[in-house]
């Protein structure tokens, strides 16, 4: 607390001056005390500086204590900190109105010096404690995201090495879904405007999306040549198999976050048709997730422009244009609209 080599600062906000003194004379050995007899001066020095805890005047003239508690919270930079409010006796009905607001404690006037630096020094001790507790969840959830990335580039790893190699259609249709994310973030469409946790979900779950691929027979995975009728009806069952091992992962883990959720819908989705004709669901149309539409578009495109070992690659031009030809039948003419613009980046990464 007051040991630290730099005080812990703490504004005082009360429109009485002999107040203001008596707390500043009560704190002054252990911390910086930073004194306001205004709420409206208050703000004007949290422009600048921010404490380690307020307390504040409950019946102020002008700006009331009240009024103040709600700009505090209001606001992100000051939201977290902790705010002593200051009240008469005979203003104790008011105290849960201040507690409501977010105020984490009081003191009654006529203060004395024990109770005061007691209440500071305890919430003091405990925003410490706060700080150190969201510094540890911060570094637990850093190193959880880091072993999720490993463990996704190990998954999607294994998926490159089953068709054929580093063919690098992984890494290219991450970049698609990439431009595909970006060009969506900025769409004037509601139904289409993804946030960017959400955008952020998808592509990395898009790597995932021919997971199923380790259960095909390479006979049938990377036969040269197109597929006998008999011999796709196995490969289309890869959207089956990759939905049933995410499954395993969230009922394992009991996690059915935003990342699985996104990699389930892609691993099951992306070969569906906005006509209703694609696998393995037959859904049409918007009962095809968002996700699972964005990877039809960067899958096939990917396809057509680099080739895979059933047909060989076509050019950029000639890519574009049987997307094109295929909005509306196999691909969400709405976003296809949309990311009318992004296609041109789509050559870049390409090269």
């Amino acid at each position: 607390m007051g040991n630290d080599a730099v005080l812990r600062g703490i504004l005082v906000i009360d429109d009485d001056a002999t107040n203001l003194r008596m707390l500043q004379e009560i704190l002054k050995p252990a911390y910086k005390v930073y004194a306001s007899p205004s709420g409206e001066r208050a703000l004007n020095f949290l422009e600048n500086r921010i404490p380690d805890l307020i307390m504040l005047d409950v019946e102020m003239p002008g700006m009331s204590g009240y009024e103040m508690l709600k700009r505090l919270k209001g606001d992100e930079r000051t939201a977290s900190v902790p705010v002593l409010f200051l009240t008469a006796q005979e203003g104790r009905d008011k105290e849960e109105e201040a507690f409501r607001l977010g105020a984490v404690d009081y003191i009654l006037k006529p203060v004395t010096a024990g109770v005061v630096r007691a209440r500071v020094d305890l919430h003091i001790e405990l925003g410490d404690y706060r700080k150190r507790l969201e510094k540890l969840v911060n570094q637990k959830a850093e190193r959880l995201g880091r072993m999720r990335n490993s463990t996704l580039k190990i998954l999607s790893g294994v998926t490159a090495w089953r068709d054929g190699g580093v063919s690098g259609h992984i890494e290219r249709t991450t970049a698609y879904v990439s431009l595909a994310v970006k060009g969506l973030s900025e769409a004037d469409d509601p139904a289409y405007r993804v946030t960017p946790q959400y955008g952020d979900c998808v592509i990395k779950a898009s790597r995932l999306h021919d997971i199923g691929h380790v259960a095909i027979p390479d006979s049938i995975l990377l036969k040269p040549g197109p597929l006998l009728p008999e011999e796709f009806a196995v490969m289309k069952t890869h959207t089956v198999i990759g939905a049933a091992i995410i499954d395993e992962a969230i009922n394992d883990l009991c996690d059915d976050s935003s990342f699985l959720t996104a990699a389930r819908e892609i691993v099951i989705s992306h070969h569906e048709r906005w006509d209703g004709t694609g696998y393995p669901n037959a859904l049409s149309g918007e009962d095809i997730p968002l996700s699972g539409r964005i990877m039809a578009i960067a899958d096939t495109y990917d396809s057509i422009a680099a080739g895979n070992p059933h047909k060989a690659p076509l050019s950029h031009g000639e890519a574009v244009r049987i997307i094109r030809d295929e909005t509306g039948s196999h691909f969400d003419p709405r976003m296809i609209e949309i990311l009318g613009d992004a296609f041109p980046t789509f050559a870049d990464v390409r090269a």
